[in-house]
């Protein structure tokens, strides 16, 4: 038996395959390019226009976490930091910063979920901090989820992720029981808050799917964001004409530079989101996408049907899509790749506190100072 090397074996592999695989990507292409104008004519892909010259106050809050294994345990640092600039006439400049960290130990239950849950609590306080100054943008970005998902609320046996659960739905209830009349829609000259995430690439592809010719299957839809039944209509069959294409592929194909999917509902086509006091007002969401090289991403905001048309969404992703300068795969925002450069520093401080957490105890300097005091109390 004749045996070959890994080199050989990819070769000859490559050649059997290589015909095969490349008759199905452009059969896949061919089915895009055949499905996207109708997406376009039914309105469930839309181009955006942009002025030339652009006039904006934006904040970005940006937020990030990490752990460190300290004396058979745990030690997390999270921080967020909000960047606020100032587009005037196509000129950029920075208005200022504000910033919040938290530094303690923690065990291993839930490490990772635990702290989603902090960053959104400290995104929110950010939020809180310019809103309670009177000197909000006309648009604040987050990069955490605006509302708690189901898959992120915890067993109640779980009790220290329970615990931080609680105390991050309170924090975001209370925040929008106090400051929901500020933001807009409820305000028409108030500030946009919207939460700018990377997921959920198949909402717009499922919904097509549906039958959109009963009410059912149009129940997930912004109706108010220019929806053409007669076009929908003849998206008839997609299963079949898509199948084998997937959903992130598909989006990628039908999505050109400057253009959005219609704003489609969150709470309809997802498990229960949480605060429920808060959410009740309504989720709406919409993806996008800037330069032609740039990342896709998804826009949450808060709201409803009735609150939403074509014209405000539209005016919220121009400005999301001229912020997006970099021109590359993970994009962000231009304030929140600014937070992000500051927030580097939050790996080196943790590791520092981590070797001086571990010199003090060593030195027993911890237990003389607690015990200093405890002496001290008796003494009097």
């Amino acid at each position: 038996m004749r045996e070959s090397s890994l080199a050989q074996s990819l070769a000859i592999e490559s050649q059997i395959r290589l015909p095969g695989s490349a008759g199905r990507l452009l059969k896949q292409i061919r089915d895009i390019e055949s499905v996207a104008p109708i997406f376009r004519d039914a309105g469930l892909v839309k181009a955006v226009e942009r002025p030339a010259t652009i006039d904006l106050t934006v904040s970005g809050v940006a937020t990030h976490s990490c752990i460190k294994r300290a004396m058979g345990g745990f030690i997390y640092a999270s921080a967020a930091v909000r960047t606020d600039m100032l587009i005037d006439a196509n000129r950029i400049s920075t208005r200022g910063s504000d910033s919040v960290a938290e530094l303690d130990d923690i065990d291993f239950e839930a490490q990772r979920k635990r702290l989603d849950l902090v960053e959104m609590r400290q995104a929110y306080a950010l939020v809180e901090r310019q809103l309670k100054n009177g000197q909000s943008s006309q648009l604040i970005l987050l990069d955490t989820p605006l509302f708690i998902a189901r898959e992120m609320i915890p067993l109640k046996r779980n009790v220290k992720h329970w615990q931080e659960y609680e105390k991050t739905r309170t924090a975001i209830s209370t925040f929008w029981e106090n400051y929901r009349e500020q933001l807009f829609p409820w305000n028409p000259e108030g500030p946009v808050l919207v939460s700018i995430l990377s997921q959920r690439f198949s909402a717009i592809v499922s919904i097509a799917r549906q039958d959109l010719k009963t009410e059912e299957g149009r129940k997930h839809l912004l109706l108010t964001d220019g929806f053409d039944q007669a076009q929908a209509n003849r998206l008839v069959d997609l299963e079949r004409r898509l199948s084998g294409v997937g959903d992130y592929r598909f989006i990628k194909g039908i999505l050109g530079a400057f253009t959005r999917t219609m704003a489609f509902r969150m709470t309809e086509n997802r498990a229960r989101m949480e605060p429920s006091e808060s959410v009740e007002f309504g989720v709406v969401g919409f993806h996008f996408r800037g330069g032609r090289s740039s990342e896709i991403q998804m826009a949450q905001l808060a709201g409803e049907e009735s609150d939403w048309n074509t014209d405000t969404l539209d005016a919220v992703a121009w400005k999301l899509m001229v912020l997006d300068m970099q021109g590359q795969r993970k994009s962000t925002p231009l304030p929140q790749m600014l937070g992000q450069q500051q927030l580097k520093m939050l790996e080196q401080f943790t590791t520092y506190y981590r070797q001086s957490l571990s010199k003090a105890m060593k030195e027993n300097e911890v237990e003389e100072t607690w015990l200093s005091g405890l002496f001290e109390e008796e003494q009097q």
